[in-house]
């Protein structure tokens, strides 16, 4: 039977801002490395380039551009709004969240594992492509299961990373801009879409397929239960049991598009001690089965720390792990730095 390990993990990240932000509260361009350019510094360095791309559109397009007070007036501002966004917004974060999924996430567990010539393939963005991408690489290379369990569900845990930093932003300073926000959404969004997308027609590539199979193979009933689609399909929806995707929906439609607006509050619940507080569900499908955590944010004096809490399944036990992460340690002018922490148990991975 295999072992079961618990690891404590610290990891302290030193953030290095690149220009000074127009505004004290403005977000700043941050430059995050590290070995392999984990989904962790790729989605630090998107967001940067990310929020490079749309502070010059915005200056060059502004969101209003003319007095909005009649309803044609404010119909044209609409109209104005959807097709900049439609013609290029929608392209740029789209482009952005599937060079996570790819270069930062199956790209990166591949630099891992000692993986070379790792190579990727894009189509053009959406609407004026298909959208896809692929990741490749040449020569042979031994993986465990592990392995290939942890490269099936890169992509989507990229995802979940680069929305993760969008959020965490957003709940530390009160407030989500438009182009965050539509990020978000598509994010989290697209990975539910994609999970629920597997069935028996799915092609090879299919990260959802590949992991249904990888996770289920040696698990034979009754000393394992096996994860079947329609199981998958069904944990999946805790997704939407997280209420920034509210909040992400309401700043790209309504503050932005009806109302000419760059960004909208991110209401958290008031607490004693000048603290506030939001819960949220996540799930996850991981190297050794699938996970369902409660996060919890929690913000004071402009500094957010978030406890997560959560219980995995490998179809023969149980798993857990238990995190806290703690923004802005250290702030100066030039640098900032993040703690974060984490005990879990899981089974031996082969």
């Amino acid at each position: 039977m295999a072992t079961r390990r618990r690891v404590i993990a610290l990891l302290f990240s030193a953030h290095f801002l690149c220009g000074v932000a127009g505004a004290q509260d403005d977000p700043p361009y941050v430059v995050l490395l590290d070995r392999d350019m984990t989904p962790a510094a790729g989605a630090a360095d998107l967001l940067s380039l990310h929020r490079a791309a749309g502070a010059v559109e915005d200056r060059w397009l502004p969101p209003a551009r003319f007095d909005e007070s009649t309803r044609v007036r404010r119909a044209l501002g609409i109209g104005y709004r959807f097709g900049k966004w439609f013609g290029l917004d929608l392209p740029q974060d789209h482009f952005f969240m599937v060079v996570g999924h790819e270069v930062f996430g199956h790209g990166a567990r591949l630099r891992e594992i000692g993986a070379r010539h790792v190579k990727y393939g894009f189509d053009a963005p959406i609407p004026y492509g298909p959208g896809g991408a692929v990741t490749s690489f040449s020569g042979d290379l031994l993986v465990t299961r592990a392995d290939a369990l942890a490269i099936d569900t890169a992509g989507i845990e990229a995802q979940n990373v680069l929305a993760d930093a969008v959020a965490r932003h957003a709940l530390a300073g009160g407030a989500l801009p438009y182009r965050d926000g539509w990020l978000y959404l598509e994010s989290r969004l697209d990975g539910l879409r994609y999970i629920r997308s597997v069935s028996p027609r799915s092609p090879e590539g299919h990260d959802v397929r590949s992991f249904l199979i990888e996770v289920n193979d040696q698990c034979d009933p009754p000393a394992c239960t096996p994860l079947d689609a329609a199981t998958l399909k069904r944990r999946a929806l805790l997704m939407l049991a997280d209420p920034m995707l509210a909040y992400a929906g309401y700043a790209w439609a309504f503050a932005y598009l009806v109302r000419g607006q760059t960004s909208a509050p991110a209401p958290m619940i008031p607490l004693p001690h000048d603290m506030r507080y939001l819960p949220a569900l996540r799930f996850e499908m991981t190297p050794y089965g699938t996970a369902v955590t409660t996060e919890h944010a929690i913000v004071r004096r402009g500094r957010l720390t978030s406890v997560s809490v959560g219980v995995g399944d490998t179809g023969r036990r149980r798993a857990w792990q238990i995190g806290v992460t703690a923004m802005d340690v250290v702030r100066t002018a030039r640098v900032r730095g993040d703690i974060a922490a984490g005990v879990w148990e899981q089974p031996a991975l082969d």
